[in-house]
């Protein structure tokens, strides 16, 4: 199956649930985290997919506005689809390209990137995409982030082949698995949590906390640090 096609776009919904132990409360810390911001406050979705966080966000931050971005066309329209049907549509504005495309707006308070940048392969690019989130972040903005890992003290080998079996218990078609680890450092490049800390730190994030881990899921929070002016 092709990454970003309309199939996979289909699917998406039911393999992220199914993939990813505990997406739920992944979703829930995101929404608590972001609690605390300005009640106008102005949000960038990095890597928008189907629009299942921004839609969580939009319902509990009623006069936040957001900004959504995502480079595959068949999520962006699955996402307006949601978006008309929740009837936020109008706090949102969609964009369809790399966040590097997106036309300069006013500094975000907050931002997320759920899943993105561990389609990043290489992490000098990996690097560059921290530092375009943080650029549009307000001094002590927030980025709550998600990917792929594996954490400190983690065997590779063993928790890669531990997903694999969880996967074909949540009932994911044994090729979709398959075709999902032959992407593993190809099209997904499972990090360990020490380097993604230090992309973090590179960027001008700073007093990362880790409030979420499932197997090889991870999100943490990370604030835009004061005396970073770009």
């Amino acid at each position: 199956m092709e990454v970003y096609s309309e199939e996979w776009a289909e699917n998406y919904e039911r393999l992220a649930k199914a993939g990813i132990p505990g997406r739920e409360g992944l979703l829930r810390v995101c929404q608590a985290a972001f609690l605390s911001l300005p009640a106008d406050a102005k949000i960038l979705i990095v890597g928008c997919g189907t629009g299942v966080e921004l839609v969580r966000l939009a319902k509990a931050l009623h006069n936040a506005s957001f900004v959504a971005v995502d480079p595959a066309q068949p999520m962006l329209d699955f996402c307006a689809q949601r978006l008309k049907s929740e009837g936020i549509m109008q706090r949102v504005r969609l964009h369809s390209g790399l966040l590097e495309s997106l036309p300069a707006t006013t500094p975000f308070d907050a931002a997320t990137a759920i899943l993105v940048s561990q389609h990043i392969v290489e992490d000098e690019a990996a690097k560059v995409f921290f530092q375009n989130i943080t650029k549009r972040l307000k001094p002590q903005g927030y980025l709550y982030s998600a990917d792929l890992h594996i954490g400190i003290g983690q065997n590779r080998e063993q928790m890669i082949d531990l997903w694999q079996k969880q996967a074909l218990m949540a009932v994911i078609e044994a090729p979709i698995i398959e075709n999902l680890l032959t992407q593993f450092d190809v099209e997904f490049r499972v990090r360990d949590e020490t380097t993604l800390k230090t992309l973090f730190h590179t960027a001008g994030l700073i007093s990362t906390i880790k409030p979420f881990s499932s197997h090889l899921y991870g999100a943490w929070l990370s604030r835009k640090d004061s005396y970073r002016n770009n």
